[in-house]
């Protein structure tokens, strides 16, 4: 091993540790994207236990010191199958945007396990070389398989070139794994600034890929009422864009419009805090009796909609005449008071292909007529 090769290793390891400091900072930036962080701190470890096990151990080796070969190969085997448990986490979590389970849990100790193994074994550079190469292929088994499922833009090209990187970076560790197993593991020159270069290539396209996620999460929660969790007017019209036009010509679409009863004196007498744990009640009692197709929006401050879309629209009356019974026997949970809560409802459906527009203009003359009707009531319009 050269010494520009040993000074390279030493390089990428600084570079890991900068990369470090930019994906924590970046995980902090984008809130609500999972994984960014522990990727950065995966990408470190592993490039340290790497420069240990690469660079390091073998420079002890062949200055004679065994005793301090074997510790060092054991540390830096040990850090690196640490550092691809940690980006194997990293990479389901941060693709399914969900926390780990207990078994991909697991995988910590179990990739640990395959450097322990290796240094009972007693051969401590091919043992540890081995444990290392196995655990990455193993890590860029997990990497393909969760990072096909980006399949949609602007996903899909960062996504790909990560495969792609992914699969010469399996190539060499292939070759690597079958040379420890045979006694001949050692770095090779000819192809390290291919594995490093490749290495900053996936880097930068998780980058990417966080930018994009964060901006989604950006403009979905830009379509969220903050206090509801429902849609709000903008959200409400971007669920509806891509199917309007199937729905309107099916004539599948039927819209409930609804206004809390005397909601003003709610607020008046128990505060505003109240006021806002019955809007959210409300909309979870709202929510548990619609379909996963219908589209509930808060468009007002105790103003809501419900767009009910399918062959079940035709049925929007009774849809409505439920939310208000559930409404009426609705109460909040102790230690709140005992609010009782009616709201009026107007329902607007037809037979032929009317626009959603006319449809909310009926759904909402429709709810001016309950209330003039004394509210608590459902009143429909069929256009």
């Amino acid at each position: 091993m050269t010494t520009d090769f040993y000074n390279l290793l030493l390089t990428d390891c600084a570079l890991a540790l900068i990369l470090l400091g930019l994906f924590l900072y970046v995980s902090r930036v984008a809130r609500g994207v999972r994984g960014i962080g522990s990727w950065g701190v995966g990408h470190f470890l592993y490039s340290l236990g790497a420069a240990m096990l690469d660079g390091t151990a073998q420079q002890l080796e062949r200055a004679g010191s065994e005793t301090a070969t074997v510790v060092v190969a054991a540390l830096g085997g040990m850090l690196a199958c640490a550092g691809l448990a940690v980006l194997t986490g990293s990479i389901i979590k941060f693709v399914q945007q969900r926390p780990l389970t207990r078994i991909e849990w697991a995988l910590v100790p179990a990739f640990a396990a395959l450097s322990l193994l290796a240094w009972l074994a007693g051969d401590a550079i091919d043992g540890q070389g081995a444990a290392m190469s196995l655990a990455e292929l193993a890590m860029l088994g997990v990497m393909f398989w969760q990072f096909r499922q980006l399949d949609v833009p602007p996903l899909r090209v960062p996504a790909r070139l990560v495969m792609l990187g992914g699969a010469v970076i399996a190539y060499l560790y292939g070759r690597d794994l079958l040379q420890a197993l045979t006694g001949q593991y050692g770095p090779n020159d000819a192809w390290i600034n291919v594995d490093l270069s490749t290495w900053y290539l996936i880097n930068f396209c998780m980058l990417m890929l966080t930018s994009f996620r964060a901006a989604e999460s950006l403009r979905q929660t830009a379509m969220l009422d903050p206090l509801t969790g429902t849609l709000n007017r903008r959200g409400l019209f971007a669920r509806l864009d891509p199917e309007l036009e199937k729905l309107t010509r099916d004539s599948h679409l039927a819209v409930i419009a609804l206004d809390l009863d005397h909601f003003k004196r709610v607020n008046d007498r128990y505060g505003h805090d109240i006021g806002d744990l019955v809007l959210q009640k409300l909309s979870d009692t709202i929510r548990a009796q619609t379909r996963e197709h219908d589209v509930f929006a808060r468009t007002g401050g105790e103003e809501f909609v419900i767009v009910v879309t399918g062959p079940e629209a035709r049925n929007a009356q009774h849809l409505a005449e439920r939310i208000r019974t559930a409404l009426a026997t609705m109460r909040l949970d102790a230690p709140a008071p005992p609010v009782r809560i009616t709201a009026s409802l107007g329902v607007a459906l037809s037979n032929r292909q009317v626009p959603l527009s006319m449809l909310m203009r009926g759904a909402d003359e429709a709810l001016y007529t309950a209330k003039r009707a004394g509210r608590d009531c459902v009143v429909t319009h069929t256009l």
